[in-house]
């Protein structure tokens, strides 16, 4: 088993909260071995044991056709606390393809892949897999790899295909299907509906040990990119559907540790029908504020 992450761009820079990221994931699983994706090596990564796999040493078919039939030229919303990049979509849909052909080149199985604005506080042993890729859906039109498990690197380059092959059709076919953009979260909706993807539990009425979050719980507790507060809940999100209802309370406690890490975050959600609470796995801090929740 592996954590493989990336973040694919022209220049040098990574996002200063990946750091963060990366020391909680490390913190939570200490002998993990860890490998990250970027253009150069980040003065951290040695401290904390990750190795640097340079972007411009992978390729792939499924890359260079992503790059013909990829028609993403906008950026996400403008005008965030953290801005998006120029191609904004094209590079987080682009990433999968270089976390693909790395799989391939290492003929890499058992492999966990999350985003860079993502907080892991679980061991990653006790997280329960199959023999598909299992992702975490958000919504109706939206899937997420915001936390994902990759069982083999064959399937991680299927999705690619997939990925090509849904591209290949067109923006305006795509958005015809109900989507109000298309980004590679509407891409793997997609493959989720098709049952070729499965979700990690994301409501604790169906979780046994945890549950996972696709973007919605991360919003609640820290709001948005886009200065929306904490207690922000979208209502077309599964999980913020349920929040508004009333039927789910997320909760976040604390409790005394060590000296170096004296406060320990403990994300949970508390079913309120059955008074059942999960543990909440990972959270998606959309807000980029992950200090907060380290």
């Amino acid at each position: 088993m592996r954590i493989v992450n990336t973040f694919i761009s022209d220049d040098d820079e990574v996002p200063s909260y990946t750091e963060i990221s990366l020391r909680r994931a490390r913190e939570s699983n200490p002998h993990t071995r860890i490998d990250f994706i970027c253009k150069k090596s980040q003065p951290y990564f040695s401290s904390l044991g990750v190795r640097w796999i340079d972007q411009n040493s992978l390729s792939s078919d499924l890359l260079a056709k992503f790059n013909e039939v990829c028609w993403f030229k906008r950026h996400e919303t403008p005008g965030t606390t953290f801005p998006s990049p120029e191609l904004f979509w094209h590079r987080t849909a682009e990433r999968i393809y270089y976390l693909a052909a790395y799989l391939a080149q290492e003929r890499l199985e058992n492999v966990f892949h999350f985003e860079n604005d993502v907080l892991i506080y679980g061991d990653l042993d006790t997280v329960e897999v199959n023999d598909k890729i299992t992702v975490t859906n958000m919504s109706p039109t939206h899937t997420t790899f915001a936390f994902c498990h990759i069982p083999t690197h064959q399937l991680l380059s299927e999705l690619c295909e997939n990925f090509n092959t849904l591209l290949g059709h067109g923006e305006h076919q795509l958005l015809s299907l109900g989507f109000d953009h298309i980004s590679e979260m509407s891409l793997l909706n997609l493959l989720y509906k098709k049952a070729l993807v499965e979700s990690f539990p994301i409501l604790p009425s169906d979780a046994t040990n945890w549950v996972f979050d696709p973007g919605s719980y991360g919003q609640y507790f820290a709001g948005t990119n886009n200065d929306h507060p904490s207690g922000f809940t979208d209502p077309t999100h599964i999980i913020g559907r349920e929040i508004l209802n009333g039927d789910i309370a997320p909760q976040l406690l604390t409790r005394d540790t060590t000296a170096v890490f004296p406060r320990k975050i403990e994300p949970c959600v508390v079913d309120r029908q059955s008074d059942k609470e999960i543990p909440i796995f990972n959270l998606h801090v959309h807000s980029k504020k992950l200090s907060g929740f380290a």
